[in-house]
């Protein structure tokens, strides 16, 4: 596959995904996609796990957009970096027992993907909780625990 071709697939699912539009999204998508997002701690597989996923998405963050500002690749990988600009929503599960403060954040993003049968077959998706929680004007260690429950206790405490 082309890199011109890969960028194409990504800025498909991009544009699809900054309308908030889940069935246009899967159509980038191979049946065996695997979205992995570790800020929070996410990994869907299939097309009915990345709905799931985009569905609760979206309904933390009703106004993301991504935007890429360019990318490498080569026959097999896609690395594209930008700037993901989104709002936490009051009722976001990230922000159980916080009120967010309502403004627009901004904080980079790296995307990774690869490619089978000329659809995305893997996305990586890298950005940093820690930014969305200090821009969103909330504990990045209540929303850690919202994300990924209690932190576990030191053993030399």
């Amino acid at each position: 596959m082309t890199p011109e071709r890969m960028y194409e697939l990504a800025a498909g699912l991009g544009a699809a995904k900054n309308q908030q539009d889940v069935e246009t999204a899967l159509t980038f998508m191979h049946d065996d996609i695997e979205l992995t997002s570790p800020a929070w701690g996410a990994i869907a597989r299939g097309k009915q796990e990345n709905a799931a996923l985009l569905t609760h998405f979206f309904a933390n963050y009703p106004d993301y957009k991504v935007s890429f500002e360019g990318y490498v690749a080569d026959d097999k990988h896609f690395v594209g970096w930008g700037t993901v600009r989104m709002t936490m929503a009051a009722d976001a599960s990230d922000t159980t027992g916080m009120t967010p403060n309502g403004r627009l954040i901004a904080i980079p993003v790296t995307i990774r993907m690869t490619f089978k049968d000329d659809l995305i077959a893997t996305e990586h998706f890298m950005c940093d909780l820690a930014q969305i929680a200090a821009q969103s004007g909330i504990s990045i260690d209540g929303m850690w625990t919202n994300i990924f429950g209690p932190s576990p206790q030191s053993a030399a405490a």
